[in-house]
């Protein structure tokens, strides 16, 4: 089939487009005004935001269960790079697509912001790009088992799609703009790290991690690092792009709470001072405070899916407390349609009992299903819940089995098993 491991799967996966296995103009016609929002939340649900393969943009990920995440993490970034041209050129010709990723990786490359190996000029194109994307997915340092430490690394990954799209759209800015794209997000992570003017050890290795990773002269990280021990940072200090949208600034929001999450779900209260900062960095970017909100849910969202796989997120305290902040923020969403909820839930007798069990044994697979099928069927008419219908938007059942007995509290007294 094909294997990015392996000489040529570049060609591989055009010759199963040319077939019709791979359809990569699904996304092409989407209108302007919306295209930015639309592909942060595609960006969002494939997990190259977080340095994390979580599931493709085009191709059929049950082949891809024998790779290694090196080879899942080169796949998704050549095919996120690839949906970018797409959605700018509204088009796919494999030439064209190549020549122009070979362009605007080699200028970097020129100016050692990449550090791509030389590449022997008797390969093919394709070949080349295959070195570079291997290259680029690469772990540079390693944490013992810290593994969510490397993920955020992984994530600066996805600043070569948005530099991309700047490189498509303004060839001549590509360089300068760069360098702002990564300066910008060491300094929202330096902002948000001094939130409590105490910065962690998680915070502490994230920022060394982009330390060394980013391209900047020593002036620039000397200023960043003076000013980071003399808390000296504030939002204002955090430069944007000449031509950056919101692809750009969606990511600064999303780097903004992961590095709150570093030191596990400080988010709890709308009055505490990372909401405080979140809402001054929203503000500063020109981003809507409901875009905030979904993207607090969607990272916690990640988080509790992907907790068995980041050692990191292993203690089941942090994940408990993690789980009791999301469905808090789940019934505060509900708003004025929590007593419609309630009601529709007493009708419920079978989600009840089976919920009821949950507390005392683990549900079948079939039982789970139904769990999240009828609590689906009572919610999904509901406008304030409309942010789990968008991609990656499916209801965990976690936060059911939580949330349905914080709303109907008697139910569970009334059913529960003497001792």
């Amino acid at each position: 089939m094909i294997q990015p491991g392996s000489k040529n799967w570049i060609d591989k996966y055009f010759s199963l487009i040319e077939e019709e296995k791979i359809d990569v103009l699904k996304h092409a016609d989407i209108q302007s005004d919306t295209l930015d929002a639309y592909l942060h939340n595609l960006f969002f649900k494939s997990g190259i935001i977080f340095g994390f393969p979580c599931e493709f943009i085009f191709f059929n990920d049950k082949i891809s269960d024998n790779w290694t995440d090196e080879e899942k993490m080169s796949l998704l970034l050549f095919e996120c790079l690839l949906l970018i041209y797409i959605s700018e050129k509204k088009q796919c010709k494999k030439e064209e697509l190549i020549n122009s990723l070979l362009e605007f990786y080699q200028k970097y490359q020129d100016n050692s912001l990449f550090n791509i190996t030389k590449i022997i000029f008797k390969e093919t194109d394709g070949v080349k790009l295959e070195n570079i994307l291997k290259r680029r997915v690469h772990p540079k340092s390693t944490f013992g088992n810290r593994l969510w430490i490397n993920y955020i690394e992984n994530s600066l990954i996805y600043l070569d799609v948005i530099a991309f799209r700047s490189f498509l759209q303004h060839q001549r800015e590509i360089t300068e703009s760069y360098s702002v794209f990564m300066k910008g997000t060491l300094y929202t992570i330096g902002v948000m790290s001094l939130i409590d003017k105490n910065i962690d050890a998680e915070e502490k290795s994230i920022l060394n991690v982009f330390l060394n990773s980013i391209y900047l002269n020593e002036t620039d990280k000397m200023e960043f690092n003076d000013r980071l021990k003399s808390q000296n940072l504030t939002v204002q200090d955090i430069t944007i792009p000449k031509y950056a949208e919101n692809l750009y600034r969606l990511y600064l929001i999303d780097m903004a709470i992961l590095t709150i999450h570093s030191d596990i779900s400080e988010i709890s209260q709308d009055s505490s001072e990372e909401i405080i900062q979140l809402n001054e960095l929203c503000a500063y970017l020109s981003i809507d405070l409901t875009q905030l909100r979904s993207a607090i849910i969607f990272i916690e969202k990640f988080i509790m899916e992907n907790n068995h796989k980041i050692i990191f997120f292993h203690q089941s305290t942090s994940y408990e407390r993690l789980v009791n902040n999301f469905s808090k923020r789940w019934i505060k969403i509900l708003g004025r349609n929590k007593d419609k909820v309630v009601e529709e839930l007493k009708e419920s007798r079978e989600l009840i009992a089976l919920v009821n069990k949950s507390l005392q044994t683990e549900l079948t697979d079939d039982e789970k299903e139904k769990v999240k099928s009828q609590f689906g069927d009572i919610v999904k008419s509901l406008p304030a819940f409309a942010i789990f219908m968008l991609p990656g938007g499916m209801i965990l059942l976690p936060i059911i089995l939580k949330i349905i007995p914080d709303l109907l509290p008697s139910a569970f007294r009334d059913n529960e098993t003497p001792k």
